[in-house]
């Protein structure tokens, strides 16, 4: 009988010592490429979050320039001077918004005065619910104290503040009038340049195709930004528009505050939206008796809104330009978190912007791919 065969033995190659040498060089570059990485994103978060008096009327003019080239385009077709065409389409803008904040300032000013008597109004007539509000109210308030017992024998708290951007724009000061000139001014220059900077782009770029390339690329940024920039807008005056007309027939004072203040809320999505029927709620308890009658308006206004999001936005932008909605919310939130009020409603012309640059980047458009719904 024949005996078993041992299996064969295999010698394991001994590693390369300069091999692994080389890998642990590639682990450590590749270490502190992440490294730097995640210190320069987080600078460049620092500078957004307290640089915003800087910024913020920057990334406005860009934007508000965007928005008006097209008719500064019109003019030039005219045989209108871009100079000349760049500071009528300024002038007509800036007279429009003055008049109409002119115009809603005094009934804006008459319900904040108002507040106080509408909450109790309102509070009077939602009786229903009080005694639980006031339950919650008495246990918060407990909360509160207990905490406070405990926080008085503990270190005193340091913040860092910044400058406050969206209280010194509301606040009407000398300093608030000089930041709305000097957006004025940059969107002016901004209009008459034209391809001022393109230009010295071009000349700055090596070789013929580079700039070619370079010259397509930014001519369709720029298009397509201003497309999503003009018709947003226009739809949202269109929302506006309508529901001004719809308070007016219900009988709801001062329809041309609603509709406005409707139509600036709406660039936020989601939550601007929500926010116009919660504030038209109340004016709706406040003006009529009938519980239904007073939340006809909002309502109608989540229909309209359905009808934007779901049949107008789609015809008029377009699937492509369509953003994703988990995008569309981390981007309230982070900008509303670097600039306020002001970051909240930039957020979505931010955010679209972002996406066209990266569809025209090849290196980019994965992320473009992420943010289209």
């Amino acid at each position: 009988m024949p005996g078993k065969t041992a299996p064969p033995q295999y010698d394991e190659p001994a590693l390369d010592p300069q091999r692994k040498s080389e890998e642990l060089a590639s682990l450590s570059v590749s270490g502190r490429s992440v490294a730097i990485t995640v210190i320069a994103v987080l600078a460049v978060f620092y500078t957004l979050y307290f640089a915003v008096s800087l910024l913020v009327p920057i990334v406005a003019a860009v934007l508000l320039s965007m928005l008006l080239a097209p008719a500064v385009q019109f003019l030039e077709r005219l045989h209108v001077p871009r100079l000349l065409a760049s500071a009528v389409v300024v002038l007509a803008t800036v007279g429009l918004i003055g008049a109409g904040m002119t115009a809603l300032v005094g009934p804006a000013q008459s319900w904040i005065e108002k507040g106080p008597e509408s909450l109790q109004k309102i509070e009077h007539r939602l009786f229903a619910i009080r005694k639980p509000l006031e339950d919650i109210k008495k246990a918060t308030d407990q909360l509160e104290d207990a905490t406070e017992a405990g926080d008085h024998a503990g270190p005193q708290e340091v913040r860092v503040v910044r400058p406050a951007f969206t209280d010194l724009v509301l606040s009407g000061t000398p300093q608030a009038v000089t930041l709305i000139i000097s957006v004025v001014i940059l969107v002016y220059f901004l209009l008459a340049s034209g391809d001022v900077f393109l230009r010295k782009l071009v000349t700055v770029i090596p070789t013929f195709h580079d700039k070619k390339r370079a010259v397509a690329i930014t001519r369709q940024i720029e298009t397509d930004i201003s497309f999503y920039l003009l018709n947003f807008t226009l739809v949202n005056a269109g929302l506006g528009v309508a529901m001004a007309v719809v308070t007016a027939l219900l009988g709801i004072p001062n329809p041309l505050l609603w509709g406005t203040l409707i139509a600036v809320l709406n660039f936020v999505p989601y939550v601007g939206p929500l926010t116009s029927m919660a504030i038209l709620a109340m004016v709706g308890i406040q003006t009529f008796d009938s519980l239904p009658l007073a939340l006809a308006a909002p309502a109608i206004l989540l229909v309209l809104v359905g009808i934007s999001a779901e049949v107008i936005m789609p015809f008029v932008l377009g699937r492509g330009l369509l953003l994703n909605p988990v995008a569309i919310f981390i981007a309230i939130l982070l900008w509303g978190w670097l600039w306020g009020i002001v970051g909240v409603l930039l957020a979505v012309p931010l955010l679209a912007s972002f996406k066209i640059v990266c569809e025209r980047v090849e290196p980019l458009r994965p992320i473009a791919e992420f943010l289209t719904t």
